[in-house]
């Protein structure tokens, strides 16, 4: 792997454990990346989770069951011997990933490989303290997916800090963009997202939903103190899927960080946005 990556460097958090969801899409290995880089620099221990869904190992017994060549469009037969010789083999290519991109870091991990639904899975190995590591979108990138229905539900669930990854390369220059919806309980959040513009020598950019109030906000930002090198403010017209992707565009944001206990983050908005908009999402808990 090797290749280094600020594709949400994370200085600003603390967290006790790192955990990734990996597998063998692109998304997947850059948040693997990121994520060693991440528990090197902190020391602290990687947890990467490989999940076998057991839908797709039942499918295989049915006579007519098929599967798509991901570069061919080739529809064949689904040998269920092959899928077992596959999924035998699958943790030791894992592994062999893991070695390669931690080589070097000094960093103590360890590959679990669960048997089960892929969000329950997630959701019981990873705690409060934890940071998890996502790709946007895993082998359901063959259908042509953009964002994997994961993503979103452990992001809106999880009980610490979710950051989702993209393989997509990060623009330079560019703001860390972060989203404030309620002002009165919004100092954390703003305090989070100016520490990571700092960490990475990035401008902040805060967007302010229509409906907060504006000198409210600003009494805020005096009593944080220090919000980083550089930072401006812009106010959303709406909170729709267009106004917020042509705010990011204009202001050439590379990472969006919003707050688990925002409206936003639950609405089909969210769901849009995070389609189309395929930088790094940083999703910090409540509180």
């Amino acid at each position: 792997m090797g290749k280094s990556s600020d594709n949400g460097l994370t200085d600003s958090l603390r967290p006790s454990r790192v955990v990734v969801l990996i597998d063998a899409s692109p998304d997947a290995l850059r948040a693997l990346e990121t994520a060693a880089e991440l528990a090197g620099r902190h020391q602290v221990p990687l947890l990467a989770v490989s999940v076998e869904e057991p839908d797709r190992a039942r499918s295989a017994a049915f006579p007519f069951a098929g599967e798509v060549g991901a570069v061919s469009g080739a529809i064949r037969p689904l040998d269920e011997t092959l899928l077992g010789r596959r999924r035998d083999s699958g943790p030791a290519s894992i592994r062999r990933v893991i070695e390669d991109t931690v080589r070097g870091a000094g960093v103590a991990w360890e590959l679990v490989v669960v048997h089960g639904r892929l969000v329950e899975e997630v959701l019981a190995l990873s705690g409060p303290g934890d940071l998890l590591m996502l790709g946007r979108v895993g082998w359901s990138a063959r259908l042509g997916r953009r964002l994997g229905g994961a993503p979103l539900v452990l992001a809106r669930n999880a009980a610490g800090a979710v950051q989702i990854c993209s393989a997509e390369p990060v623009r330079r220059p560019g703001r860390i963009a972060v989203l404030i919806e309620e002002v009165g309980s919004a100092q954390t959040l703003l305090k989070s997202a100016a520490a990571r513009a700092r960490a990475i020598d990035r401008d902040l950019l805060v967007l302010l939903a229509p409906q907060a109030d504006e000198d409210e906000f600003k009494r805020l930002t005096e009593t944080i103190g220090d919000m980083g090198r550089l930072w401006r403010l812009r106010v959303l017209q709406d909170m729709g899927t267009g106004e917020v992707l042509r705010i990011l565009a204009e202001e050439r944001a590379v990472e969006l960080v919003v707050a688990r206990s925002g409206a936003w983050l639950n609405s089909p908005a969210a769901d849009r946005l995070l389609t189309h908009w395929r930088m790094p999402v940083m999703v910090m808990p409540s509180g």
